[in-house]
């Protein structure tokens, strides 16, 4: 299983087993860190596991899962970071997906060690081997429909909706799915919905289910061998929209 096909499989694991992922395995996990592509490469990052086998990892928050380990991920804080963050998160995630290791997001949970190195948590994973099942079948992962996520100004070729469909599994903050299209033939024009709720961690966790939405059009254009390119176009970003933000045109070829 490759990253692109644990897209359609993966679902949040909230329960684990006592067993052991091998301090191998865990080595492979922060080597692959060091592997993923990333939107902004000048954003400092690290990833950090901490190992709550004997229930000691100091971590809190609210919604915690108990979990016999946690994969933090520290970043600058630069402007784009969140959305840096969950597009490699999301890799690591979809990464432990293929090697048999459920994982869930744990969005309002915090390590102790808030700062590291001058970078600050942005996100923490629980992982581990899963008490129940670890893969579910693409169409019960409860999403909305791509005609609500999409406004269609061209008829879409087959490769077209396989990248979309990849996008619409991209998990997000409180199943909000933040994001809409605007789709023609051979490019996307993505924007972000405003949050409905004040305030900057409502916002940061906006743009990280941004990031992880991002990567899972990635890993599709390159399952497809379709070259991806982002661009900002200064006329759409500098518009005032009435329900959201433009993030990117994605022109796919």
């Amino acid at each position: 299983m490759n990253l692109y096909e644990a897209i359609g499989c993966r679902h949040s694991v909230r329960k684990y087993t006592d067993r052991e992922v091998t301090e191998k395995l865990r080595g492979q996990i922060l080597s692959y860190f060091d592997k993923t592509s990333r939107l902004n490469d000048r954003i400092r990052v690290e990833a950090v596991i901490f190992d709550n086998t004997k229930k000691k990892a100091d971590v809190h928050g609210l919604w915690k899962v108990d979990a016999p380990y946690y994969l933090a991920i520290y970043s600058d804080q630069e402007e784009g970071c969140e959305r840096n963050a969950g597009y490699l998160m999301e890799q690591m995630v979809l990464y432990m997906t293929a090697k048999g290791i459920g994982t869930c997001y744990l969005g309002s949970v915090q390590p102790a060690q808030k700062v590291r190195g001058g970078k600050r948590c942005l996100m923490m994973v629980a992982f581990g081997y899963p008490e129940g099942k670890l893969y579910r079948e693409s169409p019960l992962a409860k999403r909305l429909p791509l005609n609500e996520l999409c406004i269609f100004k061209e008829e879409a070729g087959e490769q077209m909706k396989t990248i979309l469909r990849a996008a619409r599994l991209a998990p997000s903050a409180m199943n909000t799915q933040p994001w809409r299209f605007i789709v023609y033939s051979d490019r996307i024009y993505v924007f972000a919905l405003k949050t409905r709720f004040p305030g900057k961690s409502f916002h940061a966790m906006r743009e990280f289910s941004i990031g992880i939405m991002l990567s899972h059009i990635m890993l599709a254009a390159e399952e497809l061998w379709m070259e991806l390119q982002t661009e900002t176009e200064e006329h759409f970003a500098a518009k005032s929209y009435k329900n959201g933000d433009y993030v990117a045109t994605l022109t796919l070829h």
